[in-house]
This record gives C-alpha cells, sequence and structure tokens, in this order.
C-alpha cells in the first residue's frame, strides 16, 4: 500500500476508535457487559463517573488526532505549492545554487 492509502486508514482508525470511546461510556452496552456480570466487584470502579468521563476524554483525544492530522496533511501540501520556485525543483530558491558552490570551494581546499 502507498503512502497515501495508509495515511487514510490511520485517519479511518482514528475516527472509528475515537467514536467507539467517546460515546460507548455514556450507552446502555457500558452498563450491561460480561465483565459487571462475571466480576460484581468492578461495578462500582467500571460505573464511576470519573471513568466514563476518561475513557470519553481518551476517544476525543483519538478525534483530536485524527482531524489533526488531516490538517497538517493538507498545511503541508499548502506549503509544498508555494515553496515550488517557477523554474526549480521543490524548496530551491535562489541562494541554493551558492551553498552548492560554497561546498564545491571548501572541498577545493581541501
Amino acid at each position: 500500500m502507498g503512502d497515501r492509502q495508509w495515511f487514510i486508514l490511520y485517519v479511518v482508525v482514528c475516527l472509528e476508535v475515537g467514536i467507539f470511546l467517546a460515546l460507548v461510556p455514556w450507552s446502555a452496552i457500558w452498563e450491561r457487559n460480561y465483565f459487571l456480570v462475571a466480576y460484581p466487584s468492578l461495578r462500582a470502579i467500571v460505573l464511576a463517573p470519573a471513568l466514563r468521563g476518561a475513557v470519553a476524554g481518551l476517544g476525543l483525544a483519538n478525534i483530536y488526532m485524527g482531524l489533526a492530522e488531516v490538517l497538517n496533511r493538507r498545511r503541508r501540501g499548502f506549503d509544498k505549492t508555494q515553496l515550488r520556485s517557477p523554474g526549480g525543483a521543490l524548496g530551491e530558491d535562489e541562494s541554493t545554487p551558492r551553498r552548492r558552490e560554497a561546498v564545491v570551494a571548501s572541498d577545493d581546499r581541501a
């Protein structure tokens, strides 16, 4: 898979996991699960609003990560088009040949 496909997969997984973690602690699924039936002593901990809020916070962090990656990728795409000079390759400007000449001149001295 190419870089673009991995990026899309990463963003989709971040958003999916984030939405799941943000919504499930406040749903009926959270209150009726196998672990609460098998281990009744966990009921007070798992149903505590603080734990639910912490899990939902992790979900929001995942959503933020996915959206931040999309925005950073878009921003980097715009930066690359702004860096492109009319006659040169990506990121080259008028000072690039001088830097190369300086390196060649320093090698000649040795």
